[in-house]
Parts: structure tokens; sequence; C-alpha cells
């Protein structure tokens, strides 16, 4: 039996070069708005799938701290993250985040530069 395809959300393998970009955003919510969060989460907006030098976007929950999400996007470079944050696109997809209880709040975000494979 085959198993399903899911959809890419990240860099293939053959996108894997030097100087690509990744950001790494934990996110927290209180354990009565994560239901909501997801929801917003599988509804997103979609701005950023189709911005210049994206390459993809998974979010995480954990599986031992409710509540507790880690976001993941894969960029050309840091430049490109850095002017898609500063973009009419993020701004219109933040104005859709959930208010409480459901309001992610940032705990750490780490940005790595792919030096080889």
């Amino acid at each position: 039996m085959n198993e399903p395809q899911m959809p890419r959300r990240g860099p293939s393998e053959e996108e894997l070069s030097p100087g690509l970009h990744v950001v790494m955003s934990e996110l927290a919510v209180e354990a009565a708005g994560t239901d909501a969060l997801e929801a917003a989460f599988r509804d997103r907006l979609g701005e950023v799938d189709s911005y210049p030098g994206h390459r993809g976007l998974q979010v995480w929950r954990d599986d031992r701290h409710e509540g507790r999400y880690l976001m993941i996007s894969w960029w050309d470079n840091p430049t490109v993250f850095r002017e898609y944050m500063r973009s009419e696109a993020h701004h219109r997809s933040h104005d859709r985040i959930p208010t409480e209880p459901a309001r992610a709040r940032p705990v750490h975000v780490d940005q790595f530069t792919l030096i080889g494979t």
C-alpha cells in the first residue's frame, strides 16, 4: 500500500544549498487558546507562501508541553526574511492573529544560515 503524499512545506533536497536561511520561532499560548490558534494556522492567509525568496513554512505542536509551538520558515537568505518582516504581506497576515486566549506570544527566535550539506 502506498503512503499518502504530504504537501511540501519546506525546501526540497535540491533547494538545500549554502546561504539558505532558516528561522525558528518558539511560541506559547494559553491552554484554553490552543484549538483557536491551531485553526488560525490551518486557515492562515498564506501571504508568505508566494513571497519571493520564501521556501517553506511549518508549524509544530510540542507533544509534551501544552501551548508550546515551533514555527519554522525557510528563506533564500537573511535579507529576504528581513524584507518580508517589513512588508505589507506580513502586516496583513499578522492583522489576523487571534486575540486572547489564543494569542501566541513569542518566547524565543533562532536564525541559522546553511553552510553546507
